[in-house]
């Protein structure tokens, strides 16, 4: 599991939303079987971190999406890719969203039906 990728970008409902750079948070669990990189030691036999988290950047400011829902099944769909055969789950959380009661953020998860 990969907790608290962050990045700035335009997400919203509103014009005024997407007009602003806001602050996110991604978290990306990943189940598969890791016998054979727990063997090897290996790079190649495991999910390069550093690799996914350049990838939730990018995902997550190379677009602007109105909904956290659309925003995370991309990202969901992304690592899906680049990890085939396992159980991709990621929350999407917008930080301190404009909303009333000042939340400290909200938030999707989803899944892939690995």
């Amino acid at each position: 599991m990969v907790s608290g990728i962050h990045f700035e970008a335009k997400h919203g409902w509103t014009a005024a939303e997407r007009k602003v750079f806001r602050s996110f948070s991604v978290d990306v669990e990943i189940e598969r079987d890791v016998a054979r990189a727990a063997e090897s030691d290996a790079l190649r036999d495991t999910v390069d971190y550093r690799g996914l988290c350049e990838l939730v950047v990018e995902m997550g400011t190379s677009s602007t999406y109105k909904l956290l829902e659309t925003l995370c099944a991309r990202i969901v769909d992304a690592v899906a890719t680049q990890v085939p055969g396992a159980r991709i789950t990621v929350e999407v959380r917008k930080l301190h969203p404009p909303c009333a009661g000042h939340p400290a953020y909200s938030s999707v998860r989803m899944s892939s039906d690995e």
